[in-house]
């Protein structure tokens, strides 16, 4: 997608915009000084490795017009229009939400430790079968007509999701599923953002470096419903999920519509022969589900399963030996995801599974050992 530059007045996306400057002309947004050209406004937002507030110079000399920074921030300048707030995250939300006005009708969401990715995948396949304009953001990038735009973050930051959503828009696109992280929900990126439905697929032990207990990393993913998703919204999960506890005290509260995947409405057979394990098929019917919420009736999801692809990396059958030896890829990166996928290939394979492990990263070192002891329980040869 080409970028490009917008022109609105500072009137139309700052609340209380002093007389002299609501005529100001804003033509882009940003949290890197870097990316700042001439009448931007730049947000320094302190981040957990990089204070943005160091960069407002620069952002000035790049050409911002406008600086967003926290209450306590030392800035101050008789030339440029310095706005101070309690909160540079949220208050960049809400003006992305007014600056990138135009958005998608259906914007659904799915968090969860494993399984975003094939249920962003498995929705856009099957809205895309019934030639229906579908786009998706996420780990693999901002997929539209099958092509992907690389981005650097499972959820883009708050600017270039909301810059992406009004991009797709003026594609004609209404359907778009977006993967929410931890990282992205606590840092606020998909605030502000209409919700049709969310998504939650399961939680285990992910992410520690940064949320340092199991209790952080599960509020963060509670964000979503209890903050983001409207009221009287639908979730889509797994009832028989631990967490269904809390997302069932979420559901009461704020009057969200449980669609519940045990409770099943579409017989799910005949599937491809790589489309196998008990996981795959829970995030198939979560896509299912978020499609039907799409107008689509059962005859023509099912039609559509027939025609599923596979997923990259996703328990992904790259060969076949002449012995009937084969050999599967997935990025499992957490101790359930590699439990799950070993399992299921367990299943298929009399339990003879020789793996090529590894867990690389500079994160979360504490899960490295329960998934080395999971390759043993599970395989032969490691």
């Amino acid at each position: 997608m080409k970028s490009f530059i917008k022109n609105m007045l500072l009137k139309k996306i700052i609340n209380r915009c002093p007389k002299n400057l609501q005529n100001l002309k804003i033509k882009g947004l940003a949290i890197n000084s870097t990316n700042i050209r001439k009448n931007f406004i730049f947000f320094a937002i302190k981040g957990n490795r990089h204070n943005g507030e160091y960069y407002i110079n620069h952002a000035i000399r790049k050409g911002a017009n406008v600086i967003v920074c926290s209450n306590n921030c030392n800035f101050t300048s008789k030339k440029i229009y310095v706005i101070k707030t309690s909160n540079v995250r949220d208050y960049l939300s809400k003006i992305c939400s007014k600056f990138y006005r135009l958005k998608p009708k259906n914007i659904f969401a799915v968090t969860g430790t494993n399984g975003k990715t094939s249920v962003a995948d498995f929705f856009y396949q099957i809205l895309s079968t019934n030639n229906i304009p579908v786009a998706s953001i996420g780990t693999l990038g901002i997929k539209i007509k099958d092509k992907f735009l690389k981005t650097s973050l499972t959820t883009p930051d708050i600017i270039t999701l909301h810059k992406s959503l009004e991009k797709i828009k003026k594609k004609n696109i209404n359907n778009v599923i977006i993967e929410a992280s931890s990282h992205g929900l606590e840092q606020g990126r998909l605030n502000d953002l209409n919700l049709k439905a969310a998504v939650f697929t399961n939680l285990s032990q992910d992410h520690l470096d940064y949320h340092k207990n199991m209790k952080n990393y599960l509020n963060s993913k509670l964000i979503l419903f209890k903050k983001i998703l409207p009221k009287k919204k639908h979730i889509i999960t797994d009832s028989k999920i631990r967490e269904f506890h809390y997302l069932k005290k979420i559901i009461k509260k704020r009057g969200l519509k449980l669609l519940d995947i045990n409770k099943k409405e579409l017989k799910i057979e005949n599937l491809p022969k790589f489309l196998f394990g008990a996981f795959q098929l829970k995030n198939l019917h979560m896509a299912i589900l978020l499609a039907k919420l799409c107008k689509l009736d059962n005859i023509k999801i099912y039609q559509s399963l027939k025609r599923i692809k596979k997923i990259n990396g996703r328990l992904e059958l790259i060969k076949i030996f002449p012995n009937n030896v084969k050999v599967f890829v997935d990025y499992a990166h957490t101790p359930d995801a590699l439990k799950q996928v070993l399992k299921s290939i367990g299943e298929e394979s009399n339990n003879s599974i020789s793996i090529v492990f590894g867990c690389g990263g500079d994160r979360d070192h504490k899960k490295r050992p329960l998934m080395a002891k999971i390759s043993k329980d599970f395989c032969k040869k490691i």
